[in-house]
């Protein structure tokens, strides 16, 4: 008998199961396509079928809560539970293997690419506060280009409640009493810098495959200073190809207080929870920006929100968040000075292919060849 791969599936099938290596591995494993209903439904098949490899999907985490839940549950012939993006932290890995003898694979470092350019479009609108103008330029001053650069050159003060919320106050720059204005000085809206990211510098905090892919392309696109923390120690220049400065320290103000930006592609785990809150911010110079393509655990939010309405922070990216799995702190919708985006680091098409065939790689490891996955995660 075939070793069997089940894939859990309701409205969305994410496998891209037309291509030759999904045939090619067909011969010699069983791919199960479950149709997801309830809970209840979900035991029962657990409690009456085998199989050797669990495939994860997105949807099953939106119907059935995801493979957690269910760790006792699962067949003893279990031998992989095949993760096809990077982040496994939603279940205990080392107990998987420990306890069940379940291999833990994902895809390892080939999501690169997608979430570092997901990262420098958020660098880039930190800097330029994109999101803002082009929200502007679409529903306030709707095709006005005119109209939207009077927006330029307010401090903090100069906001007004709009649908509720504060928003920036266009200004009176018509006129002989209307505020004269210094661009070079007061290139501001509301009291938020827009700048280039030229020159700049950066603070990299979990510097694996994606944070030493983020600073080569900050350090070549943008000439930007490359600061990094990296828990297991320092990476060779040879290694990285570019100069970067190792931060030994997350204690020491000299890691936070010239940084321009602070950029996150950490997991999350208990050792990475608030890493950005009110003492490491405290280290930070005025203005500074942030971005996270890591883990939402990563960032004390109350402490980020209230470092935004401060000025501490000058504005923020986001595509990871706390309580993503039901609803993000709304507070972040309403405001004008962070980019917000649904956790898309690695979601366009050519992915899902990439994706499949890795996770077949691993598979085929496990239960073909004896081994313990291409890419073992635990």
């Amino acid at each position: 008998m075939k070793p069997r791969v089940l894939i859990p599936y309701q409205q969305t099938w994410e496998v891209a199961s037309h291509i030759p290596e999904w045939e090619k591995l067909s011969e010699f494993v069983e791919f199960i396509k479950y149709k997801m209903g309830t809970k209840e439904e979900f035991e029962e098949y657990l409690g009456n079928h085998e199989f050797e490899a669990l495939w994860v999907t997105e949807e099953f985490f939106r119907v059935l809560g995801g493979p957690t839940p269910y760790v006792e549950q699962y067949p003893k012939t279990l031998k992989c539970m095949a993760v096809p993006w990077v982040g496994c932290d939603f279940i205990d890995g080392k107990a998987l293997l420990e306890k069940h003898g379940v291999y833990l694979c994902n895809i390892g470092p080939h999501a690169v690419d997608n979430v570092t350019d997901l990262a420098i479009h958020l660098v880039v609108s930190c800097f330029r506060l994109t999101s803002f103008y082009e929200y502007c330029f679409r529903f306030v001053e709707p095709g006005s280009v005119d109209e939207c650069k009077k927006y330029v050159g307010g401090t903090g003060e100069d906001q007004i409640m709009r649908d509720g919320h504060l928003f920036p106050k266009k200004l009176d720059t018509g006129g002989t009493s209307s505020r004269f204005l210094n661009l070079a000085k007061d290139f501001d809206i509301a009291g938020k810098r827009v700048d280039s990211p030229t020159g700049k510098t950066a603070l990299i905090l979990g510097f694996g495959s994606i944070g030493q892919n983020i600073g080569s392309k900050l350090k070549f696109a943008f000439d930007m200073k490359i600061k990094y923390y990296k828990r297991s120690g320092p990476v060779s220049k040879e290694q990285l190809g570019y100069e970067a400065t190792y931060c030994n320290s997350l204690d020491d103000s000299s890691t936070w207080n010239d940084v321009d930006i602070i950029v996150l592609s950490l997991p999350g785990t208990p050792e990475t929870d608030d890493i950005i809150g009110e003492k490491s911010l405290s280290m930070c110079k005025d203005g500074v920006r942030i971005v996270n393509v890591g883990r939402g655990s990563c960032i004390d939010e109350d402490a980020l929100l209230k470092a935004l309405d401060s000025g501490k922070v000058n504005s923020c990216g986001m595509d990871v968040f706390k309580n993503e799995e039901t609803v993000i702190d709304e507070r972040f919708l309403h405001r004008w000075d962070v980019t917000l985006l649904p956790h898309i680091g690695s979601a366009v098409a050519d992915m899902m292919v990439r994706q499949t065939v890795i996770t077949l790689d691993n598979i085929e490891d496990v239960l073909i060849n004896g081994g313990e996955g291409i890419y073992r995660a635990n």
